[in-house]
This record gives C-alpha cells, sequence and structure tokens, in this order.
C-alpha cells in the first residue's frame, strides 16, 4: 500500500541538526560512505469516527564517512524531521497497518533531509560530498524500516 495515495503531508518541522569532522584530511578522494534513513511513525489521534487519523513520523538520515586508514575526511553527520500525515481519504488505517506501509513515505521525506544534510556537510567544508538524490532503496522489514543507501562519495 502507497500510504500518498491516501495521505498528505500536513507539517513538517526540523528537529536535529548535527555534524561532526572527526578527522580533517586535505586529500578529498573518493571514499566510501554510509547514508541510512530511519522511520518511526506514531499515532497523533485515533478515530473518533468522524475524523480519519493523523501520525507523526520522525526521520533521520545519517551520514558517515571517512576510514581510520583511508584518504579523506572523516566526518558524522546527522538531521531529523518531525513530519505530520493527516489521511484524507478511504477507511481510516490503523496503527498496525501504518506502520508496515510507512517506509512508502521515504521518496517524499527523502529530499528535505538530504537538502538540510547536504547544507550541514557544505558547513563543515565538505563540498566534494555528493548524496544520492533519490532512493531506489531496499527495506529491512526486520527493523524499524531502516533504508540503507551505501556507495561511494567524491
Amino acid at each position: 500500500m502507497n500510504l500518498l495515495d491516501l495521505f498528505v503531508l500536513q507539517h513538517v518541522q526540523v528537529s536535529l541538526l548535527k555534524a561532526e569532522l572527526v578527522q580533517v584530511s586535505k586529500d578529498a578522494g573518493t571514499q566510501e560512505a554510509k547514508v541510512e534513513l530511519n522511520l518511526t511513525p506514531r499515532l497523533l489521534n485515533a478515530d473518533s469516527g468522524d475524523s480519519l487519523p493523523a501520525y507523526q513520523v520522525s526521520a533521520r538520515l545519517t551520514c558517515n564517512g571517512g576510514a581510520k586508514e583511508g584518504a579523506g575526511p572523516m566526518f558524522n553527520a546527522k538531521v531529523g524531521f518531525e513530519a505530520i500525515y493527516q489521511q484524507v481519504e478511504g477507511d481510516p488505517v490503523d496503527v498496525a497497518e501504518f506502520t508496515s506501509n510507512h517506509a512508502s513515505l521515504t521518496r517524499q521525506l527523502y529530499p528535505l533531509l538530504q537538502q538540510e544534510l547536504r547544507t550541514l556537510l557544505v558547513r563543515l567544508g565538505l563540498e566534494q560530498i555528493h548524496l544520492p538524490f533519490d532512493l531506489a532503496a531496499r527495506i529491512d522489514e526486520a527493523q524499524t524500516q531502516t533504508v540503507q543507501v551505501s556507495g561511494s562519495v567524491h
């Protein structure tokens, strides 16, 4: 189920901005970085019979780069948003169904998070770090629906 067919994004607020340059390096070569997106939903208001439910989704995007032995800077960066989704049509979606399908929201939330994370990296002087613009992600169903993207960054 694609929740974007039933829900609208009603509000987004930045809740976390954190970045750390662990090791400075004048070598700006290609390196590996891990980018991870975590979404955690919770019910805001229950179905009262007349109204459809709303959910708050905590979204966190982290990027960790560099290796102790490798070339290039070592860094850690994390941004977070709180997003409110209001159901606008269909039968009320319960907590279990929303939770099992909330990964469908990643294509809407990731670009917002990516832009904030990119700004943090630039402020650290890491202009050479390029994040993916979109996700062709695999969802790890065993956890809280974590989306992982790994690859080279320049």
